[in-house]
């Protein structure tokens, strides 16, 4: 029975002791707002240029390239933000891609998944954002 529950202990701890790494890391380096680990559901603002940044964004032309006809290639990364959930986090982009013609912004939302054993992203939405009206 003891060797069960350290079990049951040991698990909890790996599976959410990298979400809490990652939370304080990121309420550290970020230093806009006041996001704290006792209230996760506050969005962090995240700096465009960080690699994780890139490398989602780039994530979601390139999934949105597969699923529809317009080629799209990533030209500026407008805004990034980050959402902690028990199972993985949420991100929210605001992108230009360029189609070969003209660019545009798009809104994109991904979902990174992770666990003990792997990390995955899907892509959830990505839209056109409609200029504003004159």
């Amino acid at each position: 029975m003891m060797r069960t529950n350290c079990l049951i202990v040991m698990l909890f701890l790996f599976r959410f002791a990298p979400l809490y790494s990652d939370a304080l890391a990121d309420t550290a380096t970020t230093r806009r707002g006041s996001a704290s680990l006792m209230s996760p559901l506050i969005p962090v603002n995240l700096d465009v240029n960080e690699p994780e940044v890139i490398e989602i964004a780039n994530f979601a032309v390139s999934e949105h390239n597969k699923r529809s006809n317009p080629m799209l290639k990533l030209s500026q990364i407008l805004s990034c933000t980050k959402l902690y959930l028990t199972i993985g986090a949420s991100y929210s982009l605001q992108l230009l891609a360029h189609d070969g013609f003209e660019t545009l912004n798009y809104s994109a939302r991904v979902f990174h998944q992770t666990s003990i054993f792997n990390s995955s992203y899907q892509l959830r939405s990505f839209e056109l954002v409609p200029p504003p009206l004159q």
